[in-house]
C-alpha cells in the first residue's frame, strides 16, 4: 500500500510541482486584482496617557490624522474607532516640549502617516498662594453721607492655579459700590484676582468669590483732599540707596468734623518697611488716619525705587 502511494506522488513529480507554482500565482493575481491594497485616512481624537498629577497640562492638538493601508476587504469590517492615537506622558517634568504621538491599529492594517506625528505640550504646576482682600469704595454716597467703615466677612483668601498664571497676580480686590447710599447696608462682593496692570487675570480658582460687606456710613462730615505722605522705614540695606517714592493715589479725599480738616494738608502711610528691598518695587500700606478722620478706602500703593550704591574707588577717593 504504502509502495503504491509513494508511486502515486512521485508519477509526474515535476509537472505537479510546476501545477502547484502556477495555482498559487493563479491565486496571487486573482487576489490581488479583486483584493488590493488601498490608503485612506482616519481622523481620530488624540489621547493623553500618565498624565502626571498635580500639573496642568496645555495641550493645542486634539485630532490626529491617520493615513492607513491595507487590502480593501479589510476596510469594509472597520471604522474610525477602532484607530487610536496617543501620547505618553510618562516622566515628563515641567515646562514645554514635544512629544511622539504614537498609535494603535486593527491587525493587517500598516500605518503610512500621522498628521502631526509629535504635538506640543505644557506642563505647568499647579501652586496656591493667600492674599489679604483689598476692598475699593467706587461711586458716591448720596449727598452728605460718606464711609466710615466696614466689615468684611472675607480678609484672607487662597488663590491656586498654574505657576505661570499665579505669579501674575499682584492683588485680589472687591469693589463696594456706594452709588447713592443713604443709610448703612451690606453688599455682597464679588472678588477678582489683579494683574499689576489693573486687570482681572483668568483661569485661576479663588477659596472664596464673593464676600459680604457691612458698611457703615457717616453724616454731617466735611471732605477734603490731601496729599499722601509715604513713611519709608531705615532698615535699607547700607549697600543701597533710596530713590523715589509715590504714593498711587497721591492724593485722596478725606471726611471728619470741618475744625479738624482745616489743620491737615496731608496724611502719612503707616511705615514701610525696606528690609530685604533690593530693587524697584511696589507695596500695599495702610494710611495713618488722625483720629475722627475717615477715607473711602485706606489702603494705597506706594512705588519705591532703589539701587545699589556706586562704588568708590581709591582714585576717586583721592
Amino acid at each position: 500500500m504504502m509502495h503504491r502511494m509513494r508511486n502515486l506522488v512521485q508519477h509526474n513529480l515535476p509537472a505537479k510541482i510546476a501545477a502547484i507554482v502556477i495555482a498559487f500565482l493563479l491565486w496571487g493575481y486573482v487576489m490581488n486584482d479583486q483584493n488590493p491594497v488601498i490608503e485612506s485616512t482616519y481622523t481620530v481624537p488624540l489621547t493623553v496617557l500618565n498624565a502626571p498629577s498635580g500639573y496642568q497640562l496645555t495641550n493645542e492638538t486634539k485630532e490626529i490624522k491617520l493615513k492607513v493601508k491595507a487590502a480593501r476587504s479589510l476596510f469594509v469590517s472597520t471604522s474610525a474607532e477602532d484607530f487610536h492615537a496617543f501620547i505618553n506622558l510618562s516622566g515628563l517634568t515641567e515646562g514645554t516640549q514635544e512629544v511622539k504621538v504614537e498609535t494603535s491599529l486593527p491587525q493587517g492594517f500598516e500605518l503610512v502617516e500621522a498628521r502631526p506625528d509629535t504635538v506640543e505640550v505644557t506642563l505647568d504646576k499647579l501652586v496656591s498662594k493667600t492674599f489679604k482682600v483689598d476692598y475699593i469704595p467706587t461711586g458716591s454716597a448720596a449727598a452728605g453721607a460718606t464711609m466710615a467703615g466696614y466689615e468684611p466677612s472675607v480678609t484672607y483668601l487662597s488663590v491656586s492655579g498654574p505657576d505661570s498664571v499665579l505669579s501674575a497676580v499682584s492683588k485680589v480686590v472687591g469693589y463696594i459700590n456706594l452709588n447713592g447710599q443713604k443709610e448703612d447696608f451690606t453688599q455682597e462682593v464679588a472678588l477678582v484676582a489683579l494683574g499689576s496692570d489693573g486687570r482681572e487675570i483668568h483661569g485661576l480658582t479663588l477659596s472664596k468669590e464673593s464676600a459680604s460687606v457691612k458698611v457703615q456710613l457717616a453724616r454731617g462730615l466735611s471732605r477734603k483732599v490731601v496729599t499722601i505722605h509715604p513713611v519709608t522705614g531705615s532698615d535699607l540695606d547700607a549697600a543701597y540707596t533710596l530713590g523715589t517714592v509715590q504714593a498711587d493715589p497721591a492724593k485722596i479725599e478725606i471726611a471728619g468734623p470741618e475744625e479738624k480738616l482745616k489743620s491737615i494738608a496731608s496724611v502719612d502711610t503707616a511705615p514701610i518697611s525696606l528690609a530685604g528691598v533690593t530693587g524697584n518695587t511696589t507695596k500695599t500700606v495702610t494710611l495713618a488716619l488722625p483720629d475722627g478722620v475717615t477715607v473711602t478706602n485706606p489702603n494705597v500703593t506706594v512705588s519705591i525705587a532703589v539701587k545699589p550704591k556706586e562704588k568708590t574707588t581709591e582714585k576717586q577717593a583721592e
